[in-house]
């Protein structure tokens, strides 16, 4: 129910984005500093901002000039890959989730962020639920097998208002497909010299080394 609810209320936020007067969304190619300032300016102007993202996107919202870099700021770097504030404004990063155990499609758009200042009117994103949470069980399916069948109705909707900001890094915005590692599989040496995953044409696995230079094979001295 929690990862659905949250990806519910991700598609909500983006369908309501045009709520929001045109000088609080800005869409740019990567991360924009003077850009991403000028909305907290906006947002500052009704509240102390908090800013609301994915890793992926906190992970290069970082100012460029490296004369800024204090020794905590370094520490941050490596140890979260990211700044844990911003200009003195708190980051909270979205928690990201999977659609199922496939593990192939993302729960929330990475390319989003949201500032939302802590004088805020009311709440952004409004869930409502209606009724009891229904449970079904089913057996005797032909194969011995039972399922549970689980049922509650909810509802999100999200009502922006001129004190939230949103910015829109377009070269994250719609990448929801998790990484694959299919172009790493069979290029990887093993520790005995074997490549990980690689197939014979038969398709069973492959036990000889591979010859030197091939496939990223490599050669001893």
């Amino acid at each position: 129910m929690e990862e659905l609810i949250a990806k519910e209320v991700g598609a909500a936020l983006k369908a309501s984005i045009n709520q929001l007067p045109p000088a609080n969304r800005v869409a740019c190619n990567g991360f924009d500093e003077v850009a991403f300032d000028r909305l907290l300016n906006i947002a500052s102007s009704y509240g102390n901002p908090a800013i609301y993202c994915t890793y992926e996107f906190a992970v290069n919202m970082i100012p460029k000039e490296a004369w800024r870099y204090t020794e905590g700021m370094k520490e941050q770097l490596w140890k979260n890959g990211r700044l844990v504030d911003y200009k003195g404004r708190t980051v909270t990063i979205l928690d990201q989730g999977l659609e199922d155990e496939t593990n192939e499609r993302k729960v929330i758009d990475p390319g989003y962020c949201w500032i939302i200042p802590s004088g805020a009117n009311s709440k952004p994103v409004k869930i409502a639920f209606e009724g009891n949470t229904l449970v079904k069980d089913l057996d005797n399916r032909g194969d011995w097998s039972s399922e549970i069948h689980v049922y509650r109705k909810v509802g999100v909707v999200a009502m922006l208002t001129n004190d939230i900001c949103c910015y829109v890094d377009t070269s994250l915005m719609g990448q929801m497909d998790t990484w694959h590692f299919d172009g790493v599989t069979g290029s990887v040496i093993t520790y005995d010299g074997r490549l990980d995953g690689a197939l014979n044409e038969d398709g069973t696995p492959a036990t000889d080394p591979a010859p030197a230079g091939e496939n990223g094979g490599t050669t001893n001295p």
